[in-house]
């Protein structure tokens, strides 16, 4: 069990320090709709594996609530 938690863990702190210097939201956010799509994400380099973790209502997008927490993750 372990063997396969601590992968992910790491896994998991890599990506956040990766978006330490995140771009913003606004930014990403191509067509100006107020949500990013898988597509946005993908091309600013947020993988299918972190956006579906990240997509807390699992409608497809992420709000800028939840991209928030993505890019704030265990900053405190």
């Amino acid at each position: 069990m372990l063997k396969k938690i601590i992968p992910t863990i790491l896994v998991s702190l890599f990506a956040v320090s990766a978006f330490a210097g995140a771009p913003t939201f606004k930014a990403l956010d191509t067509d100006q709709n107020g949500m990013l799509s898988q597509g946005e994400a993908q091309a600013a380099g947020i993988s299918k594996e972190l956006f579906v973790k990240a997509d807390a209502n699992v409608d497809g997008k992420l709000s800028p609530k939840e991209y928030a927490t993505l890019t704030t993750k265990d900053k405190k």
